[in-house]
């Protein structure tokens, strides 16, 4: 069954969606032993990659074990103003420690 959640702001809901990133990426590491994310560009998932970067947040996430995807990109250079790898790398692969 779905769930419709309704969030008062955008931060509200970039820190639900982190929470939900955690909980998953335990569980799946927990019963896997990895976790695998495809992440989107755009506007949209910037401030949850920034919550993700968090150093609170960092701390519970076993990054040795995450996978990370790139979903979609731009058919420009990787450190152009308009590519999704640049503003990942600038949000969250760039502020954490991942092997």
């Amino acid at each position: 069954m779905s769930q419709i959640r309704i969030f008062r702001d955008s931060r509200a809901l970039a820190n639900a969606a982190a929470e939900l990133f955690i909980q998953l990426a335990e569980q799946s590491i927990r019963d896997r032993g990895r976790f695998s994310a495809a992440l989107s560009g755009g506007n949209t998932p910037r401030a949850l990659y920034q919550v993700l970067a968090d150093t609170e947040n960092q701390a519970c996430l076993d990054w040795a074990n995450i996978h990370l995807f790139l979903g979609d990109e731009r058919h420009v250079p990787p450190y152009h103003k308009e590519s999704n790898y640049h503003m990942v790398s600038e949000t969250l692969l760039d502020r954490i420690t991942i092997p």
